[in-house]
């Protein structure tokens, strides 16, 4: 069994398909809670969910990557606020790599 700062090691590295950061760094990824071997977290998108083509590859990658290590994943979704939204804006445009 993973301890909870291996399992936030193992977030950390969870890259976005189209910029070269992880989800973490582009604060998609957030509010992470480890209880054991169950993970929650939310996922905080710039744009409501609709409008974000490849959200369930998002979430799929994170939910796959901890299933692999045997934990149990539960996840919200919700909009970004505007300074989260500037600042996610800003990373997508240093590290934008295309789909």
């Amino acid at each position: 069994m993973m301890d909870k700062d291996e399992i936030m090691m193992l977030l950390d590295e969870i890259p976005h398909p189209a910029i070269n950061y992880s989800l973490r760094k582009l604060g998609i990824l957030t509010e992470i809670k480890v209880e054991g071997e169950k993970v929650s977290a939310v996922f905080a998108f710039p744009f409501p969910i609709a409008k974000i083509p490849i959200a369930d590859r998002i979430i799929k990658s994170v939910a796959v990557t901890l299933e692999n290590f045997n934990c149990s994943f539960i996840y919200t979704t919700r909009v970004m606020t505007e300074s989260e939204k500037q600042n996610f804006l800003k990373l997508e445009q240093e590290a934008w790599k295309g789909l």
